[in-house]
């Protein structure tokens, strides 16, 4: 859910043409994109720890883990959907110096993990 949410507010920084209802479906598979990525790190994480429920205990380094991982993960992305021309962003997307992406989507990858490990610790409890 987080990602759904967060993908339909950064939508209007994109340059396209639609609305609201037309940008959903093109959100919500961008989320499952996103939810793919944030499964990656857990199990990458999961495998550093040799616990599967790992984020029970969520150390500093755990955190700092996925937070670098999903910076570098996203400006890997965001680089080449950009020299694809997968998307482009309109004028108002904040960028990122030097490697001249959205701070957005980079924000959403070190945030929105933890974010999700975090509340899955009063799932698994």
């Amino acid at each position: 859910m987080f990602n759904i949410i967060w993908e339909n507010l950064q939508a209007p920084l994109y340059q396209w043409h639609g609305n609201f209802w037309q940008q959903l479906p093109i959100c919500f598979i961008a989320s499952l994109g996103d939810v793919l990525i944030i499964l990656i790190l857990y199990f990458i994480l999961a495998t550093l720890n040799r616990n599967v429920f790992w984020t029970a205990k969520l150390s500093r380094t755990d955190a700092i883990i996925v937070i670098v991982l999903g910076v570098l993960i996203a400006v890997g992305i965001e680089k080449w959907a950009l020299a694809v021309g997968r998307w482009q962003y309109n004028s108002a997307m904040p960028l990122i110096p030097y490697v001249e992406v959205g701070l957005l989507p980079v924000l959403q990858m070190a945030l929105l993990p933890l974010l999700a490990y975090y509340a899955s610790k009063y799932i698994v409890d």
